[in-house]
């Protein structure tokens, strides 16, 4: 026989109760029933919008990979009052600064590590970061970020479209680490030109620029003079239209139709045939194309048809990726190699890992008509991170990011703002993060001088910090319950990384003791997305995170400079007239002043509520301590103290409002009921 229950009010308004003793308790109960926001609340979260310090800061990256000997360009991400002027140290011999724009090019040198400490100076002051050159085979030592112009464009983008796109992305998105330029799907229709050894030619009615044989080159050339990297997507194999003409191979007396393979086309595009990776005529085609590529000044190649999504198994093209990889190897340039569509699996992560430095998890995940979800991006994360092996320049791929404007000619739906809210771009940004994957931009960038939300979604230095960190890890799912789940992810110099995700159509608690996630003893805790120092969580984070939405925080060991920095590229800050401070020594994290929580370096409103909530706490803890056991009937069954989650306990966690930094605590009381002795609530 089930026993009967009593509810909290039944309990408090019972006749046996004291006054004293019902008044004491209605405060535990208060503290149950209100003290969160949970209950079928749905808030909607306020990320900080804080412009940049006019002081400069250096951000993004901290590492970064190229092949000895090949063409270098890379440009330090870097905030503040322009215009900045940039000097460097240690800089090796083949490499030059342009002192104007950040932007290092030449030619890489010999295999070996560089650290080269960057200044950038302005009128209010001088920031200095260390950034470590890489010189060696693996390239992508942080994962990749730019844009991709499929979900604005299709397979329709036009030259214009790209410069003003990359224009855009150089004045809104480049300092803060934001650096490549990818024209996606179909750059050589309508026409389907190629050369005389059956290599697809850039439209020209697209692509004015690309006359004659000169292909991508002179586009790539602008966008490199905007210090930003290009890449172009292609399809696996090779053009249906070379193997009929029987076109030869170039370099080399191998045909079209002996690369090329007849019974392997690709599912859903007519064209192209696929192509005999094992073969040597196969792989002399790969190493035909990527040299036309290094030719162009190609950075960046997404291979599409890699994976068949629609197959059972699904069927993945490992020879080709083999074939590939010694392509790109061959030229000598450093050139990154991303892998679509998804979902690529686990069992071939020994290949992707050796061959690509990113990685499909998923089939197409959109803001809307997508044909993966939001859901299946978690599920296929818990996948891979518990897959051995993983290193450093290789990122499983959650996919594009479908934020800000999508349009004008996106593929999948009408032209607008993303369909998912607030919170649920929250949610994915700070998934893509915190796993960490590489963060293509669908949107589109022409659109974001308007667009106060987004960029406030995009340029979040701590947010990004988190995705660029030097340890490259990745992050683990920790806990999940429900609609709710923790992720952390170990972060350089001792640090972590937390997000609280709650997938649920109503606000939810969301909790994790730091013990869980190897954390001995209280650390600095900073909010990501509203960069502000929490205080008062001493054994766990426990927080009312909103509907669909999620936040990210940082845990730093006590006595660190705290913040979320990118465990190499923070430096020392110098405001004009003195009184600048460190935020990190190089290679240590970066700290954050007073300007990002809103400029004046006192507490946001939010958390100086949150420190008089504390106050209020300890005076009623001590108050609750020195309170008289209360008694119930013993006719009555035991009754039960629910948490916030339902889960039935004789405790409640600590409450943590994320959308007003207050929190409730309801412990140390004792009580009876129905003559037994409930424990004692947690400390």
């Amino acid at each position: 026989m089930r026993a009967p229950t009593i509810s909290a009010v039944q309990i408090l308004h019972s006749r046996a109760w004291s006054s004293a003793a019902r008044r004491r308790l209605s405060l535990v109960v208060a503290v149950l029933l209100c003290g969160s926001r949970a209950f079928g609340a749905q808030t909607d979260i306020d990320i900080s919008k804080a412009a940049p310090s006019a002081t400069p800061r250096i951000i993004g990256q901290s590492i970064v990979g190229t092949k000895p000997g090949s063409p270098f360009l890379f440009t330090i991400a870097a905030t503040g009052q322009a215009p900045l002027a940039f000097t460097a140290t240690g800089l090796p011999a083949g490499l030059a600064l342009e002192p104007s724009t950040g932007t290092v090019s030449g030619t890489s040198p010999v295999a070996g590590s560089y650290p080269v400490t960057f200044e950038a100076k302005n009128a209010a002051g001088e920031a200095s970061a260390t950034l470590i050159i890489a010189s060696g085979p693996t390239l992508a030592l942080s994962p990749p970020m730019g844009w991709n112009s499929y979900d604005s464009f299709g397979g329709s983008v036009k030259e214009d479209e790209v410069m003003a796109a990359a224009q855009a992305m150089g004045a809104q998105l480049r300092p803060f680490g934001w650096n490549a330029v990818i024209v996606d799907f179909l750059w050589y229709d309508p026409e389907q030109n190629i050369d005389a050894s059956g290599r697809y030619l850039p439209s020209p009615s697209k692509f004015p620029s690309a006359t004659g044989e000169l292909g991508f080159k002179p586009l790539a050339d602008k966008i490199h003079a905007l210090g930003l990297s290009f890449g172009i997507h292609i399809m696996r194999g090779i053009p249906r239209k070379s193997v009929t003409a029987n076109t030869p191979v170039a370099g080399t007396n191998f045909t079209a139709s002996q690369a090329g393979d007849t019974n392997d086309p690709c599912p859903w595009d007519n064209h192209m045939w696929g192509v005999r990776g094992d073969t040597d005529a196969g792989k002399a085609w790969y190493n035909s194309i990527f040299a036309q590529y290094a030719q162009w000044g190609i950075d960046f190649v997404k291979v599409d048809d890699m994976v068949n999504p629609y197959s059972n198994p699904l069927d993945y093209h490992g020879d080709e990726t083999d074939a590939i990889r010694a392509a790109i190897d061959k030229t000598g340039r450093s050139i990154v190699l991303s892998l679509s569509p998804g979902p690529m699996q686990t069992r071939d992560a020994s290949n992707l890992n050796a061959n690509a430095n990113m990685w499909r998890i998923v089939n197409d995940f959109w803001d809307n008509k997508g044909l993966s979800s939001v859901s299946d991006v978690f599920n296929a994360a818990n996948s891979w991170q518990a897959t051995p092996g993983l290193q450093v320049g290789h990122w499983p791929d959650a996919d594009m990011l479908p934020l800000g404007y999508i349009g004008p000619r996106c593929p999948v739906h009408s032209a607008g703002p993303s369909a998912f809210s607030h919170n649920q771009q929250i949610t994915v940004m700070s998934l893509w993060s915190i796993l960490p994957s590489p963060l293509m931009l669908g949107g589109n960038p022409t659109h974001l001088m308007d667009d106060a939300w987004s960029i406030a979604l995009l340029t979040n230095e701590e947010v990004l910090a988190v995705n660029q960190d030097v340890a490259g890890t990745h992050a683990k799912r920790v806990a999940k319950q429900g609609n709710t789940e923790v992720w952390s992810r170990d972060l350089a110099n001792e640090r972590k990384a937390v997000a609280l995700f709650n997938r649920g159509t109503d606000d939810a608690m969301v909790s994790v003791t730091f013990s869980d996630i190897g954390v001995s003893e209280p650390p600095k805790v900073r909010d990501l997305w509203h960069r502000t120092e929490v205080t008062g969580m001493t054994t766990s984070l426990s927080v009312n995170v909103p509907h669909d939405g999620a936040l990210i925080y940082t845990l730093s060991p006590p006595g660190s400079s705290g913040g979320s920095g990118n465990g190499g590229a923070g430096g020392t800050a110098t405001t004009a007239g003195g009184g600048g401070g460190t935020s990190a020594a190089a290679g240590a994290s970066a700290g954050f002043a007073g300007e990002l929580s809103g400029g004046s370096g006192n507490p946001p409103a939010h958390h100086q509520a949150a420190a008089a909530a504390s106050r209020m706490r300890r005076a009623r803890r001590q108050s609750l301590r020195r309170a008289p056991v209360a008694r119930a009937p013993c006719r009555q069954a035991p009754a039960k103290v629910r948490h916030l989650d339902g889960s039935a306990a004789w405790h409640c966690s600590l409450l943590h409002d994320s959308a007003t930094g207050s929190r409730n605590l309801a412990r140390g009381v004792r009580y009876r009921v129905s003559g037994r002795r409930a424990p004692r609530l947690p400390r």
